[in-house]
């Protein structure tokens, strides 16, 4: 197995500039240099319903420094793909496999589903590489006994275990655990504010490691997933800036895009269609609530990223960063919910989490006044929603590149050479056996497993010779990977996407786009190609049927 392990001398930027005004809980004593047996640490971060653009080195103009910082030192990733919402996301990078096959039917659980114990975790598998291994945030992979985060190979855990949740414990749902243990309302702190929350537990969690070996800490922050809620003094950040509107915003996002180079050959704004009214078309009201969601979840990011400087701090200080390799990841295109923006009232908010454990609806208060508090309810909208998935057509919830591309990156200056932008294709199922690779150890295949399991073989492809550049690509042109609902495969540069048909609901009408030459999928040459879309659609069915 090829992979670089020799340690060299990290490449020292400028400091990480957090926000100390909202630092308000005491950061962790530095601990002795963790790892030791010479493997180095994995540092996974996932953020939640985040647009391609949504960070500075991938376009935006939201205030992500540190993020930035990593990325720019790293090697940024343009075709990630991810799936076309939360919980298929995380079904495929947690288990390897496509999220049907990952999907295992319960009828206690949230969504009737769990992740299926023939499939070993990322974190069971690292376990069993000798690594300690930590969770904090967002799991959506099971929220009954025996699925749980605590169940699935994580040493600490600290998690929600449905899809959504409030930031603040007023909205508290009662599907949080701790290490196994459930949590209620009482054992969260007053100022509780999740994306702090998860922050400070990882900082606990990594101050206590064991010296001695490496560890895997998966930081699933809901950041910035609805409902967007921010603490008060952070409410105001970016008043005004979004006045212009989201058309406007679409085409300064695009133009720093291709300034940072994230934006692959052949993609631009001609000919992109968007769905959303223009904004010179909305009323002053429905531009003045949009303008202002827009304001509230660009600070929902850059808390984000304050928060993430925080651990990265803690790295540094503690001689860990080094060592440690860093990867971020969104789960999949910008979300394009409106909700809360229409009418401004007040009533039951969309659902936080399952009903199945007796908890009441949380109520909203959607006027302007209130938006982005406790009780507020909103998303940003389909317009500025767009405005992040812009040159790619499409957002969450569809399989055009707008839904799966996923903005993403790796730092490891040690190994892996920074500065640039990778268009090679990946999927979120290689982030398992990249991991492995990393900890210097393999899938066991399909077979026994713990507790008299029988676990199936993975379907992704370690990243890590490619990473290193020990490798050309990370999957052969024959590579083939579909999705679901009403379905996309793609094989080399060729892309089917599904459609019903206007006059038969039963059946699919394919598209076909070559990716390289149209990665905003523009142009569709299916008649041109009938043979080929053909067979692709057969191996679609192969996945899938």
């Amino acid at each position: 197995m090829k992979r670089v392990l020799a340690l060299a001398a990290l490449w020292l930027v400028a400091s990480v500039q957090g926000h100390s005004q909202d630092r308000t809980t005491s950061e962790p004593a530095v601990a002795p240099t963790a790892g030791g047996d010479g493997r180095p640490n994995i540092l996974f971060i996932l953020a939640d319903d985040m647009g391609f653009t949504d960070i500075g080195s991938f376009g935006s103009e939201i205030e992500t420094p540190n993020l930035d910082r990593l990325a720019h030192a790293g090697l940024r990733l343009n075709n990630l793909h991810a799936a076309r919402a939360c919980r298929p996301t995380r079904l495929m990078l947690m288990a390897s496999a496509g999220e049907t096959a990952a999907s295992q039917p319960h009828p206690e659980a949230f969504r009737d589903s769990v992740l299926g114990l023939d499939y070993a975790t990322i974190a069971e598998l690292l376990q069993d590489a000798g690594c300690s291994t930590y969770m904090t945030g967002k799991w959506d992979l099971g929220n009954v006994a025996g699925y749980t985060p605590a169940d699935r190979g994580f040493d600490r855990s600290f998690s929600f275990l449905t899809s959504s949740s409030g930031y603040f414990a007023d909205q508290f749902q009662n599907d949080f655990e701790e290490d196994g243990k459930p949590l209620t309302r009482d054992d969260l702190p007053a100022d509780y504010y999740s994306t702090r929350a998860f922050t400070d537990k990882m900082l606990e969690y990594l101050s206590s490691a064991a010296t001695g070996r490496p560890w895997f800490a998966f930081m699933s922050y809901n950041a910035p997933h609805l409902p967007l809620q921010l603490p008060d003094d952070w409410l105001d950040r970016y008043a005004g800036r979004y006045d212009a509107g989201y058309d406007a915003l679409r085409e300064e996002r695009f133009a720093r895009a291709v300034d940072a180079g994230v934006i692959p050959p052949g993609a631009d704004l001609e000919g992109f269609q968007p769905i959303a009214e223009p904004w010179s078309d909305l009323s002053a009201e429905a531009q003045r609530h949009r303008a202002r969601a827009q304001e509230i979840y660009a600070g929902v990011i850059e808390y984000l990223d304050m928060s993430i400087g925080r651990v990265i701090d803690y790295l540094e200080a503690s001689g860990q960063l080094d060592n440690t390799v860093v990867v971020f990841s969104a789960d999949h295109g910008a979300s394009i919910s409106e909700q809360g923006l229409s009418t401004g009232s007040t009533g039951n908010a969309g659902s936080t989490a399952s009903n199945r454990r007796g908890r009441d609806p949380v109520v909203a208060d959607n006027r302007f006044e209130n938006f982005g508090r406790v009780n507020s309810y909103i998303d940003h909208g389909l317009g500025f929603g767009e405005a992040a998935s812009a040159p790619f057509r499409g957002q969450k919830g569809s399989v055009t590149e707008g839904g799966l591309r996923a903005a993403a990156f790796v730092h490891y200056p040690a190994a892996v050479e920074g500065g640039g932008v990778s268009s090679t294709f990946m999927t979120v199922m290689g982030f398992l056996p990249t991991f492995l690779d990393i900890a210097g150890t393999e899938h066991p295949g399909a077979g026994p497993y713990r507790n008299g399991r029988e676990i199936n073989d993975i379907a992704g492809r370690s990243a890590w010779a490619y990473l290193t550049g020990e490798a050309d690509a990370v999957h052969p042109e024959t590579y083939s990977v579909g999705w679901g609902g009403t379905g996309a495969l793609i094989r080399g540069n060729y892309k089917i996407v599904g459609a019903a048909r206007a006059d038969d609901t039963d059946s699919i009408s394919w598209q076909l786009y070559d990716l390289v030459a149209d990665p905003g999928e523009r142009h569709d040459i299916a008649a041109e190609h009938h043979d080929l879309v053909a067979e692709l659609v057969r191996e679609w069915e192969t996945h899938w049927r």
